[in-house]
């Protein structure tokens, strides 16, 4: 089965297009960099400063976590010696989500469908066609197109996309996901993908309930056939996420690994 995070050309999940951006802004005596995150979750960005003959300050660390909607003066830099030259150049990575978030390995999740349904789980943890690295924890459930999608745990609406009527099994198909992305209490991030166009019942700021409807599956982006790519993700540093084993509530106890080709049904 297929099954991978809308990516971006970094690899990273569900990155928009300019979500974080640097500023220079010029001061007296010195050049501010300011760090812009335009999206509403938190981001774990890297900012490297190469310089010659120049004082650099950091007010935020190289590697540091900002907050959605933000904007965050991080560097100054200062020429050192004004009778000789100077220059000096930057370069920033970013990822989705917080470095600094611990997943609450007691929380419960829900399977992320109606409930009294049952699907069949295409792909599991460590999955031998596509969940590796930041994806070994995901969990993929084969469903038809147009079925409703639950969130399987609180929390709020951060990111979503559904415009892409695209999809296919090759991976030139992952930036054309449909998804929807959901923030928990502990910093980790829910991601539901492959959703049906103008499929999201959600609006980016909703705060959703566990059961509640916030999606209908589709087929769209890296996918061979239709189903439900679900996953829970926190930033590793600011090149990729990683994904964190969780457990599922069903209507016959609680799964801790989810197997490929058992069908479970939702309590």
């Amino acid at each position: 089965m297929v099954a991978l995070l809308s990516s971006s050309p970094g690899g990273q999940p569900s990155k928009g297009q300019n979500a974080v951006a640097v500023e220079r802004v010029a001061g007296p005596g010195y050049a501010s960099l300011v760090v812009e995150n335009r999206r509403a979750y938190d981001v774990t960005v890297s900012l490297t400063i190469n310089a010659h003959n120049a004082t650099v300050v950091r007010i935020v660390p190289e590697t540091a976590v900002y907050a959605g909607h933000s904007r965050t003066e991080a560097v100054k830099i200062s020429v050192a010696d004004s009778a000789q030259p100077w220059r000096w150049r930057y370069r920033f990575r970013w990822t989705k989500g917080s470095v600094d978030a611990r997943h609450d390995s007691g929380t419960l999740y829900r399977l992320p469908f109606e409930s009294g349904h049952a699907h069949r789980v295409c792909q599991g943890y460590n999955g031998r066609f596509s969940h590796r690295g930041q994806d070994q924890y995901a969990v993929d459930f084969a469903m038809p197109e147009g079925t409703t999608v639950c969130a399987a745990r609180e929390g709020v609406v951060v990111d979503l996309k559904e415009s892409s009527n695209a999809g296919g099994n090759e991976k030139k198909h992952a930036s054309e996901s449909n998804y929807v992305s959901i923030a928990h209490a502990d910093g980790t991030i829910g991601e539901y993908h492959h959703l049906k166009a103008d499929g999201v019942l959600v609006e980016i700021g909703d705060k959703v309930t566990v059961g509640q409807s916030i999606a209908l599956s589709g087929n769209t982006g890296y996918s061979a056939l239709p189903h439900l790519h679900f996953g829970v993700y926190s930033a590793a540093g600011a090149e990729r996420m990683r994904s964190h084993p969780i457990r599922f509530t069903t209507a016959h106890g609680v799964v801790s690994w989810p197997r490929q080709g058992r069908i479970y049904v939702a309590d």
